[in-house]
């Protein structure tokens, strides 16, 4: 689900390049499992290390310089893993990782330690199973990218509508929408990889858009649990 991950480019993707070299699935799927390692090691780094000290200094900023900054580095990031290559993408994918792992130090403030064990361990098993269902009906989770995409944007825009309008009210239904569309996304981008050449920029690339769909669904769980304990 990167941004710059649109039918057009992954359909590219299918082909080696000019100067490509494939490797074999092994090491195709290690490299992306290694990645979404790395960005997760960074998230829980980041909160377990400075959580406290980052929450405190963004609470201090301006939330307008804050949401530049943020964006600015999501951007330039996700250019850098869609256009660059192996190692402009390692790069780019990192530039993504990092801001969001200070959005987690706000997020999960407060929110009980045995809440964010227990959402770990439900998105792991959430993940696991749409992966295995994406690599068993892959032309069923390939055919739904504009369906997704649409209901993405649904989502984003009735969410804002809520929220601005009815207050929140209701935005459970939103939560739980949400936990079943980057769920659907993760199969869908794990069929995707199943069909992309094997290389090691593809590897790299196709972990920012797992990575953005774990990280998002992961949010989502999160949400509902603490709303429910609550």
């Amino acid at each position: 689900m990167a941004l710059g991950n649109t039918g057009a480019i992954l359909e590219e993707r299918k082909y080696l390049r000019e100067g490509d070299v494939e490797i074999s699935e092994r090491v195709f799927n290690l490299i992306i499992g290694g990645m979404l390692l790395w960005g997760f090691l960074l998230n829980f780094l980041t909160v377990a290390l400075f959580g406290d000290q980052i929450a405190a200094m963004v609470y201090r900023m301006n939330p307008l310089i804050f949401l530049i900054g943020y964006i600015v580095l999501v951007i330039a990031g996700n250019t850098m893993v869609v256009r660059g290559g192996a190692g402009m993408s390692f790069v780019g994918y990192t530039l993504i990782a990092a801001p969001i792992g200070i959005l987690l130090c706000i997020f999960l403030k407060g929110v009980p330690t045995s809440v964010v064990k227990s959402a770990v361990l439900i998105t792991a098993i959430v993940t696991l199973s749409f992966m295995i269902a994406g690599t068993i009906f892959p032309g069923f989770f390939l055919s739904l990218g504009r369906v997704l995409a649409f209901s993405l944007l649904f989502m984003i825009v009735g969410g804002l509508i809520n929220l601005l309008l009815f207050r929140g009210r209701g935005y459970i239904l939103y939560e739980w929408l949400g936990a079943a569309i980057f769920s659907l996304y993760i199969g869908y981008d794990w069929a995707r990889a199943n069909t992309c050449a094997r290389t090691v920029d593809n590897a790299i690339d196709l972990s920012a858009s797992l990575y953005l769909d774990i990280i998002n669904l992961f949010i989502r769980v999160v949400e509902i649990m603490n709303r429910n304990r609550k």
